[in-house]
């Protein structure tokens, strides 16, 4: 029995994308595609994820020099790719280390998921608020929604929870949303005014000025993008014969104080750019890492 030693990380929270683009296309270009819509993705650089079993060893997976052991701790919501334009509208959203915008102009909803109803918002406060606080979110909070009409994003309080917008409280009427704003998140019965909020996040409306070079060529190859918000980067040191199940629960335990609704494994390493899609193997999808953006 010998030790091995490795790099490991979590992911609290993940968001897996579907692009159709040709077999000739590029990793790169996925790449540069996909950084339309997430702004802190690495610029041209993914790795290649390939699941693995709880029960299974380090040495059966053949784990190589280079690659790293990746725990994915939540449910991963899962979002269809659609291309922008020059000149479209998206909105970021900015709470804790998670990071979310609107694709195109899909509505998007904040609020708290529900394991047992098989409902996941757009943003799922889980694991991003204090957890003392999560019974007094609702499960749909607020609705970001672009009106065509007005060409402007908006935001409606859909839930008990209350809601204001910088300094002005969010009803069921929508308020519209021009450059930056601060939101902030109140118990039903709270008094803003002399409360603390329960959640605070950033919302920024951006105008898409992307050219076509960031277009994926035309195709039906069905390629899936995983993006995770990972905590720091572990090395580790563990039995050769230790499942990697086991291995992923200490770090749980160790290292995230929110609890775990969903564990997955992937190995994970980088993969050159100029690598053709159409060689990923079954159940191999591409993968990054992403950044904290500054507030």
């Amino acid at each position: 029995m010998s030790v091995l030693k490795f790099t490991a990380a979590l992911v609290s929270t993940s968001v897996s994308y579907t692009l159709t683009t040709a077999s000739s296309a590029a990793v790169g270009q996925v790449a540069a595609a996909l950084a339309q819509q997430e702004k802190r993705m690495p610029t041209g650089m993914l790795e290649l994820a390939r699941p693995v079993e709880a029960q299974q060893c380090l040495p059966e997976v053949e784990f190589k020099a280079g690659e790293r052991l990746v725990v994915l701790t939540q449910t991963t919501r899962s979002v269809d790719f659609t291309p922008l334009r020059s000149g479209d509208k998206i909105i970021r959203l900015q709470l804790a280390d998670s990071e979310v915008c609107t694709r195109g102009k899909q509505p998007l909803l904040i609020g708290k998921a529900d394991v047992s109803q098989q409902f996941v918002p757009d943003l799922d406060l889980r694991g991003l608020v204090a957890e003392r606080v999560l019974d007094y979110i609702s499960r749909r909070c607020v609705q970001l929604l672009f009106d065509e009409r007005a060409q402007v994003w908006t935001a409606t309080k859909v839930g008990q929870t209350r809601v204001l917008l910088d300094d002005l409280e969010v009803g069921a009427h929508p308020v519209a949303i021009h450059g930056r704003h601060g939101m902030r998140l109140y118990r039903a019965n709270d008094n803003p005014a002399v409360s603390s909020p329960i959640a605070e996040m950033w919302l920024e409306v951006e105008t898409i000025t992307w050219g076509a070079d960031r277009l994926l060529p035309g195709g039906t190859l069905p390629v899936r993008v995983l993006l995770g918000t990972e905590h720091e980067l572990r090395t580790l040191r563990a039995s050769s014969s230790l499942p990697l199940g086991q291995i992923g629960m200490s770090l749980i335990q160790y290292f995230q104080p929110t609890p775990m609704s969903d564990m997955r494994l992937y190995i994970m390493h980088v993969i050159p750019p100029q690598t053709p899609v159409s060689t990923l193997k079954a159940g191999e999808m591409l993968y990054a890492a992403l950044r904290v953006s500054p507030r």
